[in-house]
């Protein structure tokens, strides 16, 4: 459970000390203030990237020269320090030399109101919330995917220098290198998304008992078969120059009464279809008895009144769960934290 939050230089917060006393902890306030940004250091402390952006730099306060999180749980003091020089990570106050090694101290769930993207945008995003889901999971899952996105590199690096007429023996061997890690991250994806897509339907039954959703994963290329396939297709990956099938092209679908929820899903049932899916994984984490701290962002402001009493009512005791937005809710045992305007020196009202 965390039990205080630090923030210096981090987005539009010069510094900031919150300290949490509840299990459930509401921060409310006008728009602006930073509600969403204590959400995302949050994550960032836990997993050492933003939600909102792939550089590290854009979370420094303007004209700063870094930006430090630090996060204190009933177990570690975690603490992120961002800076031209690179991002550190400090557990206990000890630096932890790799990123790899310190992302999961604490494990986090987070919906925003951008995970909308999860069914509407490219299959990159799908994959991209696959892989941070898993690794929080299943800690032996990242190294496998870093092994093979290494491998990948190399073997896209060499079709830029290959031509049809040249010497394939190193290139077979990467191939082959590559397939090894391939049918690892594939069988791990299947057992994953089965695992999910159960929960996934119970969970948006809690809010709708009408309609039917389910998760689908598809591999670009079926399990076991990828070493033959890149010895087929070799010619047209030396003339793209790109590594064209594997596992980082891999898809996963999202279904709304058995038709393409992008397309057939108003956005209000896909939103109700990624809030199930955030509490699914949730389920999962139960099951392999993982402590999770779960982050809603403005997850009540297009929701009717069933629907956010519906939600409240499932949110778990077992978890620790920060929810933001712009009206105060009323809702039993949970912290309330107010963001003003007025308040300059970090402290704000709870």
């Amino acid at each position: 459970m965390i039990k205080a939050i630090k923030l210096r230089q981090f987005r539009n917060h010069h510094s900031l000390t919150l300290e949490i006393l509840s299990n459930r902890v509401f921060i409310f306030g006008e728009n602006g203030l930073g509600k969403t940004s204590i959400l995302e250091s949050i994550y960032f402390a836990s997993l050492a990237k933003s939600h909102r952006t792939t550089s590290d730099l854009a979370l420094i306060e303007k004209d700063m020269p870094y930006a430090k999180m630090s996060i204190k749980t009933t177990k570690h003091d975690y603490e992120v320090v961002i800076s031209e020089t690179g991002t550190k990570a400090f557990i206990d106050k000890k630096q932890i030399s790799k990123l790899s090694e310190y992302i999961g101290g604490y494990r986090v769930i987070m919906f925003a109101p951008e995970d909308l993207e999860l069914i509407k945008g490219q299959p990159a995003i799908r994959r991209q919330f696959l892989d941070i889901e898993m690794t929080q999971i299943h800690k032996p899952y990242l190294f496998t995917l870093s092994k093979y996105k290494q491998i990948l590199k190399q073997r896209n690096a060499l079709l830029k220098n290959l031509t049809l007429k040249d010497d394939m023996t190193f290139f077979k061997i990467i191939s082959e290198q590559l397939s090894i890690e391939a049918d690892l991250i594939i069988e791990k994806r299947m057992k994953f998304i089965e695992k999910l897509n159960e929960a996934f339907k119970s969970r948006f039954k809690d809010f709708n008992e009408i309609d039917n959703v389910r998760l689908e994963y598809q591999p670009n290329v079926a399990l076991k078969t990828l070493k033959q396939v890149l010895n087929d297709k070799k010619d047209k990956d030396i003339l793209s120059q790109t590594t064209s099938f594997g596992p980082h092209r891999d898809e996963l679908l999202f279904y709304f009464n058995e038709r393409d929820a992008k397309t057939f899903a108003s956005q209000g049932q896909q939103r109700l279809m990624v809030i199930a899916l955030k509490l699914a994984l949730l389920d999962i984490y139960d099951k392999e008895d993982l402590d999770t701290v779960l982050l809603l962002d403005d997850v009540l402001s297009e929701l009717d009144q069933d629907k956010k009493q519906k939600l409240l009512n499932k949110l778990p005791l077992k978890h620790q769960t920060f929810i933001s937005g712009v009206d105060v809710i009323e809702m039993k045992d949970i912290q309330k934290i107010e963001l003003k305007k007025e308040n300059s020196d970090g402290q704000f009202k709870q």
